[in-house]
């Protein structure tokens, strides 16, 4: 399965994924995060960073907004590939299959219209920290961004949507690895924490770089 249609299934998902567990197992108990309710949080904020990154790969003017954004396309892909594996539905060995090939080093064929796609998933319960963005805040942020022309006007808003994203990556990640009913999984949230974490003082450092410019 191809890796888009993997995550796709995750957002327009109605009904738990099993992962490790079985139909038969009772619902975890409180405090216990489901891995439906983590996968489908996962892949709705993936698909934003991701989507956002692959916008400003295009577009931007500045070269280190430029290479940020690289680096978090492929982020992206790399931790979906790992959540596809460890939920079943992995990837085609080798890497991520696409009718797009390579352009400049980052995976081609963006995932369907944002609105189309993230606009899809449902509220996200039982994560802890939130709220979580809604979808449709997500939806309306990429329109936004996606109809401002390269410059400076796009890249504040753009380290501004990736700062937010990341923080709430990180409250979805964290709480997993510390809450989560599968083992597996958790080992996969625990593993995205240190990049996060990078990719936030990189962020930081970037938008204080652009307010000492425009000071």
């Amino acid at each position: 399965m191809q890796r888009r249609s993997f995550i796709a299934g995750l957002l327009l998902a109605t009904s738990p994924l099993a992962v490790t567990q079985t139909p038969a197992q009772p619902a975890p108990p409180p405090g216990i995060i489901p891995a439906s309710a983590y996968l489908r949080a996962a892949a709705q904020g993936g698909m934003f960073l991701e989507e956002s990154a692959r916008d400003a790969f295009e577009k931007t003017q500045a070269p280190p907004i430029n290479r940020f954004s690289r680096a978090e396309v492929i982020e992206q892909v790399n931790l979906s590939d790992k959540l596809g594996a460890v939920s079943g539905e992995a990837t085609a060995a080798g890497g991520v299959t696409t009718p797009g090939g390579v352009v400049g080093g980052v995976v081609a064929a963006p995932f369907v219209a944002a609105g189309a796609v993230v606009g899809a998933a449902g509220a996200v319960l039982g994560i802890p920290g939130g709220p979580l963005t809604s979808d449709d805040q997500k939806s309306a942020m990429l329109a936004r961004l996606k109809s401002t022309s390269p410059g400076p006007a796009y890249d504040a808003p753009f380290v501004e949507i990736q700062l937010m994203g990341h923080r709430e990556a990180f409250t979805i990640h964290d709480g997993y690895a510390r809450n989560g009913d599968d083992p597996a999984l958790r080992r996969v949230a625990r593993g995205a924490l240190p990049l996060i974490r990078l990719h936030l003082a990189q962020l930081a450092k970037l938008q204080g770089t652009r307010a000492g410019a425009n000071g």
